[in-house]
């Protein structure tokens, strides 16, 4: 939609961010401009709002300067790509590639688009002063079913604009992309078998993200009033704003081993050692890992919160295969078995899928805040594990190992030691499973056979566990409590049989 508000030469709702996504501070009156598209200059406009804008130093613009949108497009973007693969011996091949791809757009919903701010959308409210008087219009008319919205006024122009929101997205938006890179070597041990190991690695690249508009820039003692050090005070603060500042790495260590069907096996081993980092958070699925602390203090900014990525698994193990019992007709035993002998005790196979992951990271918040208007993870107490103590179900991380940071007690003091310290300090119980099934074949005719197939899932009925859900450590009882599982609801063992005609 075409409205925001912007600096003349960088981004939205007068907030500025360098290269590293840090907060670069200017008065507001230096340039910060709400932008309406001079097609909609007969719409009317709020004399709460007008007034509101030259007391904060908005300029107030009707423009198309900006084409159909408050937005420039990159048109040269170039995404090269490299791949190569050579035989080192007859058993021994090596595979490498490098390669640049543009994305787009994250999740985020229809919350963060321009068409949300005023004078596009706007709320009305008539409140009933008590439990008995009934609700009355702004014509003094009550309010009743048969009246619907004809009493309601839809003019922005009755509007009060204190606490008004500004939605933005970043006017240069940088088309975000990620650079993939890989080597990685193959060896032939037997005819069957192959066993391949190799580094891959991925760097995002402006990825969209969400610091929010209309931030404090310095640091408050608890109980100071944020509203009075935002750029402008009158208007609502931390709404979405979009921007292209956020990165991210991955790194692995992926190893594999693969079996052909040889004897009757087939088997797909995979070990992956990894990491990923970023500072790139999701408006609508952050996951376990908390938003940006304090996107405008200077020398902090989103970048100040990098760390594990939410979906960051650090050792992933999974086994599968195939495997055809040696007895029964065609066999290596009881090969000449036939009738009642073969149909019983030939011709069974099963297969299993075995799973071994580490689990996904988790930040631990302050319980009581460092400062005013940001936000604040705990501090890890030197010496002490993590995950000392009970470290099970009850408790599954140690309240002894967090506590608060020091408090703020000046207000736009240098240190930054209220925010705390760094994000993802634990990690949830890892995630561990086996689906394992049992089938057989039953010739019926020349052209079909009835197939049985016995299968269990979560053969071990073993309970994957969520993080926890109880993270105040100051409440040592009940710190570190988990109440739920990562596989949602619960995931028993379940065991099903089924019959299958081929026809």
């Amino acid at each position: 939609m075409n409205l925001g508000l912007r600096w003349d030469f960088f981004g939205l709702v007068g907030d500025k961010y360098d290269a590293q996504g840090n907060f670069v501070p200017g008065p507001p009156a230096a340039g910060a401009r709400f932008l309406i598209p001079t097609r909609r200059k007969s719409d009317p406009l709020s004399p709460s709002f007008l007034g509101l804008l030259q007391k904060d130093g908005i300029q107030l613009s009707y423009t198309d300067a900006y084409g159909a949108g408050l937005g420039t497009s990159q048109k040269t973007n170039f995404a090269p790509r490299l791949g190569f693969a050579y035989q080192f011996t007859p058993k021994l091949v090596v595979r490498g590639g490098y390669g640049m791809f543009y994305g787009g757009f994250e999740n985020r919903g229809g919350y963060p688009a321009l068409g949300y701010n005023y004078p596009f959308q706007f709320t009305f409210s008539f409140p009933s002063p008590n439990s008995w008087t009934p609700v009355t219009y702004a014509d003094g008319q009550p309010a009743t079913l048969e009246r619907g919205f004809l009493s309601i006024p839809l003019s922005p122009a009755l509007v009060t604009a204190n606490g008004l929101a500004f939605r933005g997205i970043q006017l240069d938006y940088i088309t975000p992309y990620m650079q993939g890179y890989n080597l990685t070597t193959q060896y032939e041990v037997t005819p069957n078998d192959t066993f391949e190991i190799g580094y891959v690695a991925s760097l995002g690249r402006h990825i969209e993200t969400f610091p929010g508009t209309n931030n404090i820039s310095q640091i408050l003692p608890p109980g100071t009033d944020p509203q009075s050090y935002v750029p402008f005070p009158d208007f609502s603060r931390g709404e979405p704003y979009a921007t292209t500042d956020a990165n991210s790495y991955y790194h692995s260590l992926q190893t594999k081993y693969t079996r052909r069907m040889a004897r009757g096996l087939d088997m797909l081993a995979a070990f992956t050692w990894a990491k990923t980092m970023t500072d790139a958070g999701d408006l609508l699925s952050s996951g376990n890992v908390a938003g940006f602390r304090a996107p405008g203090i200077p020398g902090f900014g989103i970048q100040g919160d990098y760390g594990l990525a939410s979906f960051d698994i650090r050792k992933a193990f999974s086994l599968s295969g195939t495997y055809q019992l040696p007895v029964g007709r065609g066999r290596p035993y009881l090969s000449g078995a036939g009738g009642i002998g073969d149909a019983i005790l030939g011709g069974w196979s099963m297969n299993g899928i075995l799973t071994l992951d580490d689990d996904q990271p988790q930040t631990s918040n302050c319980v009581t805040a460092g400062a005013a208007g940001v936000g604040c993870y705990a501090l890890l107490v030197p010496g002490e594990n993590r995950y000392g103590g009970k470290h099970n179900v009850d408790q599954w991380i140690n309240p002894a190992a967090f506590a608060d940071p020091p408090a703020a007690t000046a207000i736009g003091q240098a240190d930054l030691a209220p925010l705390g310290g760094g994000a993802t300090q634990v990690i949830a119980p890892g995630f561990h499973r086996l689906d394992w099934s049992l089938f057989k074949q039953f010739k019926t005719s020349e052209r079909t056979h009835l197939e049985f197939r016995a299968e269990f899932f979560n053969l071990t009925n073993h309970p994957n566990f969520a993080n926890p859900s109880q993270t105040n450590y100051k409440d040592t009882a009940h710190f570190g409590k988990i109440t739920a599982t990562s596989d949602s609801p619960n995931d028993p063992r379940q065991i099903q049989f089924a019959l299958k005609l081929y026809f």
